[in-house]
């Protein structure tokens, strides 16, 4: 018999794996992903923030790491205010937003009707190539979360995904049988690498797959290092991190 498989031993796995770890997402494809690496305490917290930037004003890379650290402000100071003695305060909130962009620069979420699926997907294999976008963002709070200040660091990663051509595989009738398996319909973009859609619409990617997915697993561990494990600002010296 097969023994199972033993969670990465390493420092971050194992100090986590001791503490209340939210993750900030109902996706289950994200859970899993960390699942896999052995974050086996995940505490699931979706929040409820709605995502309603304006996509004029927002350019992509704006638009999904603004929208990934609401996300992930919003589940930790709704944590704080809802805090029961018994439980203790997170000591990590990890959040993250999943956008498509297209070829003319469009961002797709997720389909809102089964005709908006079908223009969707048309449009991703008429173009060929689009781009996902993936922000993460976590939190730690220095020292404890009932004192000021929190770290908080956050990446957005991008995969260029290609799809078949329409007289290359990939004809309306294939399409049109997928977006009825309803495997897409809470996914950006309306379909799901990790599924059918990856085997039927996708022929080439590149970049990170479990970014296509919904989370950049190794730049999540690495945040997760920093915020969790270097109190100190002044050793922060990644683009775009901050202490607040």
């Amino acid at each position: 018999m097969r023994r199972p498989l033993q969670p990465l031993d390493l420092p971050i796995i194992k100090h986590l794996n001791s503490k209340r770890v939210i993750l900030a997402s109902a996706s289950p494809r994200r859970k899993q992903l960390l699942q896999q690496i052995g974050l086996t305490n995940l505490e699931i917290t979706p929040s409820t923030k709605p995502e309603d930037l304006d996509k004029k004003t927002y350019g992509p890379w704006e638009y999904v790491a603004t929208t990934a650290r609401n996300k992930c402000l919003e589940v930790y100071t709704t944590t704080l205010d809802t805090h029961l003695a018994s439980i203790p305060d997170p000591a990590l909130v990890i959040a993250a937003d999943t956008i498509i962009v297209t070829r003319d620069g469009r961002i797709l979420e997720k389909p809102r009707s089964e005709a908006d699926h079908l223009r969707m997907l048309k449009h991703l294999r008429d173009t060929r190539m689009h781009r996902v976008l993936t922000s993460v963002c976590v939190l730690a709070p220095r020292e404890d979360a009932r004192h000021p200040g929190y770290d908080i660091q956050s990446h957005t990663e991008e995969t260029k995904v290609y799809f078949w051509e329409e007289g290359n595989g990939l004809p309306d009738d294939v399409i049109e049988s997928y977006v009825k398996t309803r495997e897409g319909v809470d996914k950006a973009g309306g379909y799901g690498i990790q599924g059918i859609g990856g085997m039927l619409l996708v022929e080439k990617i590149e970049g990170s797959v479990d970014n296509v997915i919904g989370l950049p697993v190794k730049k999540t561990l690495s945040l997760a290092e920093k915020v969790t494990f270097q109190q100190d600002r002044d050793e922060y010296d990644d683009e775009g991190s901050a202490s607040e």
